[in-house]
């Protein structure tokens, strides 16, 4: 259950950029159990700034 509603919270998201005027955006999406063993950190630090 906890997927669809996953689903539904992305779908959400992207409608609510697409009727913004600013598209300066980035959706990431993370699996939390083996992100941290691939993902470059200064990315990720500079996105979510």
């Amino acid at each position: 259950m906890q997927g669809c509603f996953n689903i539904r919270k992305s779908i959400n998201v992207i409608h609510h950029i697409n009727r913004s005027k600013n598209k300066d955006h980035t959706i990431l999406s993370i699996d939390a159990e083996k992100a941290f063993d691939k993902i470059q950190h200064p990315f990720m630090i500079r996105r979510l700034n």
